[in-house]
Order: structure tokens, then sequence, then C-alpha cells
């Protein structure tokens, strides 16, 4: 009889936060067009709720190792892996998809077995485990090959890329970002295509073709534009930029950061402010304007913090630091006022981007 009320008290449990994450998730996830989630009424109170519940949603996510609830707890995985990224909690991340994957192999579909195998691959990604990932996406790229699924293989196909990225493999890289940006024209999916060609953009000023980098970034950017998908358009002008820099186009490459800063702060998306700050300092600093880069420094120092990177908020500090010498005390501007271009080409070698992820819909 216990037995029988609490397997009855973890099903309501496991109801009820899953059907809050799902909103949540879809009020993560919302463009403009769509219907509006009920929920929540933006994404602050949908991520305060997700903040407030962390613990015990991750912890209910587990409960996938049990067979009774593995579909069920694998779901409620699935709907925290946009806010487990996007607060950099990959820990967390981590355990959700390992247990989600576990159990998929063992009583899921192919279908769900190549979402769970996608996710995985996304974290360990994350997380600095490329090879890992690599091998994790091409289980799901197969997996949803043979269920002739292609939304879901281009998907695998442009997080493949990614990893391949990561692990220096740039030509395979390129190759699965081309076959992903074609899969989702032929899918009508606009907003996975900007995400794809977005990646691709990247890996190609990453092996050194700045143009056709630059071609892919801007159709990436007007694609995000087009769909309203703030957050992804923003992260297309922080790639934009980075590969403006490489053609020597410095005063793009600040409008560019610029543009993505404001986007960022726009949704309280601080580690991506953080990166725009730290490239709008590398820019500065090909400029010759080293109290503007300090500034920058300082300013993504404290996004990083606000973002969950402590390492990256400790590199910016010390950036900082070692230009407030050349610095004047009395001098304090702002990335909106950027100074003029100087001549000198030496340029400092920008980190590759954080490029966005081609997650479930």
């Amino acid at each position: 009889m216990l037995r029988d009320e609490g397997d009855a008290a973890r099903d309501r449990v496991l109801a009820f936060y899953l059907r809050l994450a799902s909103a949540a998730d879809d009020r993560l996830r919302w463009l403009p067009g769509r219907p509006e989630p009920d929920r929540f009424a933006d994404r602050a109170h949908a991520l305060a709720w997700l903040d407030a519940e962390r613990t015990g949603l991750v912890a209910a996510a587990q409960w996938a190792q049990e067979e009774r609830l593995a579909q069920t707890a694998a779901r409620l995985g699935e709907c925290l892996m946009e806010y487990l990224d996007w607060r950099r909690y990959f820990d967390d991340w981590i355990a959700v998809a390992a247990t989600a994957l576990e159990a998929m192999r063992l009583t899921g579909s192919p279908v769900d077995e190549g979402n769970a195998w996608n996710s995985f691959g996304l974290v360990l990604r994350k997380v600095g485990r490329p090879q890992e990932a690599i091998d994790a996406h091409v289980r799901a790229r197969d997996l949803h090959q043979a269920s002739e699924d292609p939304h879901r293989e281009a998907i695998a196909w442009g997080n493949l890329g990614l990893s391949m990225q990561a692990a220096g493999r740039l030509p395979e890289a390129i190759d699965a970002h081309a076959r992903a940006c074609n899969l989702f024209q032929i899918t009508q999916d606009r907003t996975q295509e900007g995400t794809a060609w977005s990646n691709l953009g990247v890996a190609l000023w990453e092996l050194g073709h700045t143009e056709e980098s630059i071609d892919a970034l801007v159709l990436a950017r007007d694609l995000h534009r087009a769909t309203g998908d703030r957050i992804r358009e923003g992260n297309a002008w922080n790639n934009l930029g980075l590969a403006l820099l490489k053609a020597d186009r410095t005063d793009e490459a600040i409008e560019a950061w610029g543009n993505a800063l404001d986007i960022f702060r726009e949704n309280e998306n601080w580690y991506g402010a953080g990166k725009s700050l730290h490239n709008l300092a590398l820019a500065h600093t090909v400029a010759q304007s080293p109290a503007y880069a300090r500034t920058c420094w300082l300013q993504a120092a404290d996004a990083y913090i606000r973002g969950n990177a402590s390492d990256q908020a400790e590199l910016a500090r010390a950036r900082a630091e070692a230009l407030t010498a050349s610095a004047t005390p009395s001098d304090t501007p702002t990335p909106a006022s950027p100074p003029g271009r100087t001549t000198d080409s030496s340029q400092p070698s920008p980190p590759p981007p954080d490029a966005p992820d081609t997650a479930e819909q």
C-alpha cells in the first residue's frame, strides 16, 4: 500500500513538472508570429520558475532510469535542455542526458534514441569532449536516416559539424553543415536553416575562407531577422563580426558586435553579451584604442560573471589590468562610441565563437 502511494505521488510530481517545464520550454523557444504560450508571460517568468525548481526538475528527469517512468522522465529531460544550456549548467545536463540516453536505448523508439544521442552529443561538446560528441551525433544521424526523418537528420548533421569543428576537422565540418543547410531548405525550416548557415560561416572563417564566410553569415543574419529570432540573429551578428575583422573591416566588425551586444542584453543572455564585449575589446586593440579595449574587457568580465562563466571573467579582468597602465584614468569611454580606424593591420587571433546549437524543436 505505501509503495503504491509513493508511486502515485511520484507520478503526480513528474506529470506536474513535465507540464510546467514544457510550457517554460515553449516560452524560451517562442518566436514572434507563432501562437503565444499560455503559462508564462515572458522569458523572464519562465527562467525564474526554472531557476527556482531546477534541483527538483533535474532529480525528476533522472527517474528515467526506472522503466515505468522512462518515457515521461526522458521527455522532461528534453524540456530542460534549452534551459540548462542557456544557464550553462552543464553538469546537470550531462546527468540528465546520460540517464535519458540509457533509458531510450532500452525502451525507446529509434527516433527517441536518436534524440537522446543528439542531446548527449551537444553537452559532450560543451564540456570539451569533441570526439565522444562526434560519435554521439553519428549515431543520431544514422538512426534518423534509417527512420527517414530528414528534419531530425538535418539537426544531427548540423551538430556533427559543430563537434567536428571542435575537433579541428574543418573540411568535414563544412561538408556536414552544407548537408544540414540543404536538408533544412528541403524541410522549409527557415529558423534552423539560418542556424546551419551561421555554423557553416564559422567553419569557413576558421578555415580561412573569409569572403565565403561573410556571405554565409549575412544570409544567416537575414534569415533569423526574417523569422523574428532575435537570439539567433545576435549569434549571427557576433559571428559576422569575427569574419569582418579577419577581412580587415574593423569598423564594420565593431558595428556588428554592437548589434549583437544590444540583442544579448535585451534578452539577458549575459554569456553572449560577454562574448560580444570580448570581441569588441579585440577590435579596439586592433584599432589601437587601448582605453576602449580596457572598458570592454571590464564590462565583459561583469557579463561573464552574470553568465556563469567565471574562467572567462577572470581572463577578461586580467586583460583589462594589463591595459591599465596605458589607459588615461579620466577617460572612461563606452563601446557605443568607437574610435576611428587606424592603419595598423596586425590582428590578434580572436577566439572561436560559441556557435548556436541546432536544438530539437
